[in-house]
């Protein structure tokens, strides 16, 4: 194959590649060729919903820890089936991990990816990240990326989850939310394959032998000082105030009300936010 072929293939996988009468330099090397990465990883030019085709995956038997990457995706999702728009240079991953974890400790897995998350983006540099229970990431009060878990078989012990993780590069606009993308909070972006390889290994790790106290998540705690309002699943709304995580994961409240699961919240408003 000519060089100049070799150097296309290269630009459409995501790598930046600048071209002089010198010759060819690599500018960016976040690209995502299925060549650099190791199995179980699968990458996608484009997919419909990274969710569906590990989904798929999982069915067919894939390993946990398999990993599924787009560079774009028309059909990707968000919590209660929201569109989640996913333009080139962001990162769609979705993992599939096998677990003896029961249905209803979910939420403890969304914590533990967040708490992965968060720990990769500070060794990478990017600052001023937090988690937002129940899935969202956040810069300030600006959405930057969201967690989607679902799982597969049995409630008691289901197959197998599917863990999704969607950043934005740059800011995406977001219906009544304001956006943060990667680059506004520092110069050097970390790569996509580093991230993804290190939560599949992190995560694959956790679902062998899950550690559910929690005070592995206590820097996700939500401020106890800001009172919330809970859209539940059958449309109440709950007014909290929120005192941290149980060992289901689920976020525990002052008072004596029961802690609410990650799954029978829709939204959750914080006060000072727009509703």
């Amino acid at each position: 194959m000519a060089l100049w072929k070799r150097i296309e293939a290269l630009r459409a996988w995501g790598y930046r590649i600048e071209s002089s009468r010198r010759g060819y330099a690599l500018v960016r090397d976040d690209g995502l060729a299925p060549a650099d990465l190791p199995p179980p990883v699968r990458v996608l030019s484009e997919a419909g919903s990274t969710m569906d085709e590990a989904r798929d995956w999982g069915s067919a038997g894939a390993p946990s820890g398999a990993a599924v990457l787009a560079l774009r995706q028309s059909a990707g999702r968000g919590r209660g089936g929201r569109r989640w728009e996913s333009p080139d240079g962001g990162l769609y991953l979705s993992l599939v991990l096998r677990s003896a974890l029961p249905a209803a400790c979910a939420g403890a897995l969304v914590l533990e990816a967040a708490r992965s998350l968060l720990d990769a983006l500070a060794t990478a540099g990017i600052r001023g990240v937090s988690f937002r229970w129940p899935n969202d990431l956040v810069a300030g009060p600006r959405k930057l990326g969201g967690i989607l878990a679902e799982s597969f078989g049995g409630l008691d012990r289901p197959e197998f989850y599917v863990l999704g993780i969607g950043l934005n590069a740059a800011p995406v606009e977001v219906s009544g939310r304001a956006a943060a993308g990667l680059a506004d909070l520092a110069p050097g972006l970390p790569r996509r394959r580093d991230l993804a390889l290190g939560l599949s290994e992190s995560l694959r790790a956790w679902c062998e032998r899950p550690d559910t106290d929690p005070r592995r998540w206590a820097g996700l705690k939500p401020d106890p000082r800001r009172p919330a309002r809970a859209e539940l699943w059958d449309g109440r709304i709950l007014g909290i105030r929120p005192r941290g995580y149980t060992t289901r994961g689920e976020l525990a409240r002052e008072g004596d009300g029961p802690a609410l699961a990650f799954g029978e919240c829709r939204k959750m408003t914080y006060e000072g936010e727009e509703p």
